[in-house]
């Protein structure tokens, strides 16, 4: 489960990132500026928030197994649709389509994990899960670099979107939604899982009164729009900043452009791992998350303030990848959190805190192109993430993963 699990979050990053090692071929080809590949990075992230929620909720509603494999196929599909573009409205409207299609991807893999798995191994389940995703956007500059080289940017779509279309064969075969129903799960593992985590179903009204009455739900929505404004930069406009910005060729602000994402692959891991370790040694679950949280962000904060003053593009790179690898030992954490408070509809609670990053991600985008031609310079969009971060930390000591929604 945990291998389907990294290799989803491995492919959806992939797909994702490609688009921004294209970037300065696809500009070039249909004759777009700045601003519009901004638009054409900010409408993936619009439909996903659009979606987010109601495909978290779906999930929960009838099921992980189904809805992961029509996410995945869809979100695929477009992927190889998006190398077929001829214009500037028809990229518009592939990428409006690709970001529904994979809305809710994270927040249904995160419930099938935690149908999996007991409580005080989630966070190290999901510290895994997202190190896949780290390790899909690291690989994805250099492996799109080389691919654009020798087959072009359409050929490349074509090349992620079919690896997407395999993954759904595997996990549609494989999966079961509660693991007693599986053949392989034996009754020690389902013991080892708990009664709870096993038996729990789908279907239900979700408890929408509950989410938006609550102080912690809104903490964790505050806290992830935070999160994704300076990752955001990392996954669109990075190649772009390299080399505008440093004179890098395409392959190799490719290659720098997967260091951030490869310290944040280390950072997942290591959060996820130390969670779960300081939950044990200290007893208190919710100082515990608090603690990573809080100093993740301010770290990240630190690093994307250093990154902006930096002259050479090494160091620059190595002062995102620390912040990335600072700001990802949350990561675990919130997913952790948000499925806790969230119970049997920890979709739909994931969704919520999920949409917060898709809003922050049209932010993102667009500002960082508008910063980029107000003062020349993509340097002012590092500057705001360290300050947004500098808030995300704050908004961790209002978050209680013990404020359970069904409690």
């Amino acid at each position: 489960m945990l291998l389907l699990g990294f290799l989803a979050s491995v492919i959806t990053y992939l797909d994702r990132v490609c688009i921004s090692v294209a970037a300065p071929s696809i500009t070039k080809e249909l004759g777009l500026s700045a601003m519009q590949m901004g638009y054409v990075f900010s409408v993936f992230a619009l439909a996903y928030a659009i979606f987010e929620i109601p495909a978290g909720w779906w999930g929960d509603r009838i099921g992980q197994r189904k809805v992961m494999t029509r996410i995945v196929a869809c979100w695929s599909g477009f992927t190889i649709l998006t190398g077929m573009v001829w214009s500037y409205p028809s990229l518009l409207a592939t990428r409006f389509a690709f970001g529904a299609g994979e809305a809710g991807a994270f927040p249904t893999l995160s419930r099938a994990l935690a149908r999996w798995f007991p409580p005080n191994e989630r966070a190290r389940a999901s510290g895994v899960m997202w190190m896949g995703a780290r390790l899909g956007g690291s690989m994805a500059p250099a492996v799109a670099a080389l691919l654009i080289a020798h087959i072009g940017w359409r050929g490349t779509f074509i090349v992620f979107g079919a690896t997407g279309l395999l993954w759904c064969a595997v996990f549609w075969r494989w999966y079961r939604d509660n693991p007693a129903e599986h053949a392989g799960v034996n009754e020690a593992e389902l013991q080892h899982i708990g009664a709870g985590s096993a038996a729990e179903g789908h279907g239900g009204q979700a408890p929408w009164r509950g989410i938006v009455s609550s102080g912690t739900m809104w903490a964790l929505f505050g806290m992830y729009f935070c999160s994704a404004y300076g990752f955001w930069f990392s996954v669109t406009w990075l190649p772009t900043f390299l080399m505008k910005e440093y004179g890098l060729t395409l392959e190799r602000s490719g290659l720098y452009s997967s260091l951030p994402l490869a310290g944040g692959a280390i950072g997942c891991v290591a959060g996820g791992a130390f969670a779960d370790w300081l939950v044990r040694r200290t007893g208190s679950l919710k100082w515990s998350r608090r603690a990573i949280g809080a100093t993740g962000f301010l770290l990240a904060a630190a690093g994307s303030a250093f990154a902006a003053f930096a002259r050479e593009p090494f160091l620059a790179v190595l002062c995102l990848a620390i912040a990335q690898c600072a700001h990802d030992m949350t990561l675990p954490v919130s997913w952790a959190t948000v499925t806790d408070v969230g119970g049997r509809f920890g979709g739909t609670t994931s969704a919520f805190m999920n949409m917060a990053s898709s809003l922050s991600a049209m932010v993102s985008s667009v500002s960082a192109a508008w910063l980029m031609q107000t003062f020349g310079s993509f340097h002012a969009t590092l500057v705001v993430a360290s300050a947004v971060y500098v808030v995300g930390g704050f908004l961790w000591l209002r978050i209680d993963p013990e404020e359970a929604l069904d409690s």
